[in-house]
């Protein structure tokens, strides 16, 4: 075998070395620059991304390529040429691979790569030889796909394409870096946006940057999504703001006091509501419809809904997606959630369709939506046939499932590969997903939906699904709004609420706003506090210290030595009930036995010494510190947790329903009621239940047994429960 000089590998040296040299350099820049958004005005131009060789080739790949350079140079040094040759061989060849893997995986001529091939290329000729030809084929195969390689590389803190990724029917599409990430899509292609700003993926999973958001919160994305060339973001607490996603676009569109916000709908429709608007408001705010620059409060928006549905929870625009002219929505229920479809009217009235999700968990999936029982469903999106795509329930079990318009729920048989965070569909009808498994946050796609898709079985003959109404709705009368304060807790229907202050204090509120400071907590917390029936407050001190204030001052109680922070209400103005685990206690008395043994919830007693408690999962009735006996005796199903509509749907009589979840208080007329998830029952002195109401906003709503009737709070809002006469 010949031998090159020495001069000839010193020529072989350089030429390697060129090639790694030029590693730091610009090998890829973006097809376009990436417009800046900042503050509130138009978007500007940014600088086009660009990747140094080194980025696009991966740590591994680049590290091999400057250790066999170091190496030849060593080798030559001491004067081993024959060693010396065969590592310039190998770093040629390196070199080689990593440019030509980065021209054929980008499909693009790329200077800076070209120039990497040539001079590697260079390096191999200038010490050729039959092994070295061995070694260009072996490496020009192997290091493409080298952990980081030149075809697993996107643009850096975005997205890097990983199309060989696969589980069942789901295709990874990229790893991505933000675990916070949201999948959007964007003129037909799936992307991303993160803290950093939104970026979208070519059909061959090459990250491109569209939009960047350099003075956006580092903890989430500030952009909310784009469409129709435009983008709409969080450009301060209470403010959102529209822009081009082109510089020449000199759109800048800012709405101020905007106290929440949907994801944005594919027409470009964001749902927003005004920090002054009441509960359940919803305004639209069409990224088309503005052009120039402008500036508006959110109450000149144009009103979707203000008068919330009676059949379901509140409307909360955060939790919306818009849909064509309405919405879709998952909703928390006693038993799992439920899918909803929103509409409304001229008036601001709203309208409440159950899509899919029932209260028996029994049923199952089904091919019915409302039979169906959805224990937790993930991120919603809908395609364009109008079918509604949504999980159903969590990891390892959840299975992606799409609702057709027609009502049919079908499921994908395989499970997602990882815990879905959010979803879109492509306009080809693909979902795109992101999940989070083992190996981190990546952007999945189900390529062909309708394939994957399987039949469900049919309702079985037991399914508690879809529930009529059982009674009428109630009605919430706004009496009060606390706002922010951290305590406000309503005392009376006529709007009075305790307010916790500064150091402890607690406050009685009147509906006009007058302060009546009624003593200071010694533990300067600002738990709960129940009414005495006479204007006045009680609460429970660290470690179980019954307080009494009013206006005159607080008054102490010793501890009773029993473990426990909740106080059954006295209406008639004499020392509450201590709840514990064990029995509840008279505050005040001197021998710490309880008035009612076993487990207590809560409870009631009205002025004249009639009191009704919580108990073991039924309702007892006491007569000053005498128990008279069980009025709902839910018997060996003291521990069911089945919805009370669905328990009552299956032939309960009231009398006998376990109550899982249940206040009792007392109505405008001092009758005993009893809410029990979305259910009211009324419980007369005989002894005698009956329903009353049934309303789905009380599910969704914390009660109060307060002073003269049933008092609901909503987000800052008091409301006065009004049974049906």
């Amino acid at each position: 075998m010949v031998v090159p000089p020495p001069r000839t590998l010193l020529a072989s040296l350089g030429f390697a070395a060129a090639a790694a040299l030029l590693l730091p350099l610009p090998w890829l820049t973006a097809p376009r620059a990436p417009v800046v958004l900042v503050g509130t005005g138009p978007a500007t131009r940014g600088e086009a991304a660009g990747q140094a060789g080194w980025e696009l080739a991966g740590p591994v790949t680049t590290t091999l390529l400057v250790a066999l350079v170091v190496a030849a140079a060593v080798l030559l040094a001491v004067r081993r040429s024959g060693a010396a040759r065969v590592v310039l061989v190998l770093a040629g060849a390196t070199g080689v691979a990593v440019g030509a893997g980065v021209l054929v995986g980008r499909g693009a001529s790329l200077p800076a790569a070209a120039a990497a091939v040539c001079g590697a290329a260079a390096a191999v000729l200038a010490a050729l030889g039959l092994p070295a030809i061995l070694a260009v084929a072996l490496l020009a195969a192997v290091v493409p796909v080298l952990p980081g390689g030149p075809v697993n590389r996107a643009a850096p803190d975005t997205a890097a394409p990983d199309t060989g990724g696969a589980a069942g029917p789901f295709v990874r599409v990229a790893r991505l870096d933000a675990a916070a990430a949201v999948a959007v899509v964007v003129d037909g292609r799936a992307g991303v946006v993160t803290a950093g700003g939104l970026t979208v993926l070519d059909a061959a999973g090459n990250a491109e940057v569209l939009a960047t958001t350099p003075d956006g919160p580092p903890e989430r994305a500030s952009i909310i999504g784009a469409a129709g060339g435009r983008v709409v973001r969080w450009s301060a607490a209470d403010a959102v703001t529209v822009t081009g996603l082109d510089e020449r676009d000199p759109v800048a569109v800012t709405v101020h006091g905007v106290s929440a916000a949907s994801p944005l709908g594919a027409d470009g429709t964001l749902w927003v509501r005004a920090t002054s608007d009441p509960p359940g408001t919803a305004r639209l705010l069409d990224l088309a419809q503005r052009d120039g620059e402008q500036t508006a409060d959110a109450t000149y928006l144009p009103v979707f809904a203000i008068h919330g549905p009676t059949a379901s929870a509140a409307v909360d625009v955060a939790t919306l997606l818009p849909v064509g002219t309405g919405a879709i929505r998952a909703v928390p229920q006693e038993a799992g959630q439920r899918l909803e479809r929103l509409s409304g009217d001229a008036s601001g009235h709203t309208t409440v369709t159950l899509l899919a999700g029932g209260l028996d968990a029994t049923c199952g999936l089904t091919r019915s939506g409302p039979a169906s029982f959805l224990p937790q469903p993930g991120p919603l999106a809908a395609d364009g046939e109008g079918g509604v795509w949504f999980v159903t329930g969590p990891a390892p079990d959840g299975r992606l499932a799409r609702l057709g318009p027609d009502g049919e729920l079908r499921v994908v048989a395989a499970p997602l590969p990882g815990v879905a965070s959010s979803m879109v569909v492509t306009p080809d009808g693909e979902p795109v997903l992101t999940l989070a498994d083992a190996a981190g946050p990546a952007l999945w796609r189900l390529p062909d939906p309708a394939a994957a898709l399987t039949d469900l079985p049919a309702p079985a003959p037991g399914c508690a699904a879809p529930l009529a109404p059982l009674a009428p709705p109630v009605a919430l009368v706004p009496v009060s709004r606390t706002g922010r304060d951290r305590l406000g807790i309503p005392l009376g229907a006529d709007g009075r609420w305790a307010s916790a202050g500064p150091g402890g204090e607690i406050a009685v509120v009147a509906p006009g706003g007058a302060r009546t400071p009624v003593g200071v907590r010694a533990d300067g917390g600002a738990g709960p506090v129940w009414p005495d029936g006479s204007g006045g407050v009680w609460w429970v001190e660290a470690p179980g210290t019954p307080v009494h204030g009013t206006a005159a001052g607080t008054d102490r109680f010793p501890q009773l030595r029993q473990d426990g922070s909740e106080l059954v209400p006295d209406l008639g103005g004499r020392p509450p009930l201590l709840v514990t685990a064990t029995g509840a206690f008279r505050v005040g008395s001197r021998s710490p036995l309880p008035v009612v043994g076993g487990r207590v919830a809560g409870g009631v007693v009205r002025a004249d010494g009639r009191g009704w408690l919580l108990a073991d999962g039924g309702l007892i009735a006491l007569d000053g510190d005498h128990m008279l006996g069980a009025v709902i005796d839910p018997g060996d199903r003291r521990a069911d947790t089945t919805p009370v509509a669905v328990q009552l749907a299956k032939g309960v009589a009231p009398a006998a329903l376990a109550l899982p979840r249940a206040t009792v208080a007392l109505d405008g007329a001092g009758r005993a009621v009893v809410v029990a998830d979305d259910v009211v029952l009324a419980v007369r002195d005989d002894g005698s239940v009956s329903v009353v109401a049934q309303d789905r906003r009380l599910a969704a709503l914390p009660v109060f047994a307060a002073e003269g009737g049933l008092v609901a709070h909503d987000r800052g809002d008091l409301l006065r429960v009004d049974l049906p006469r």
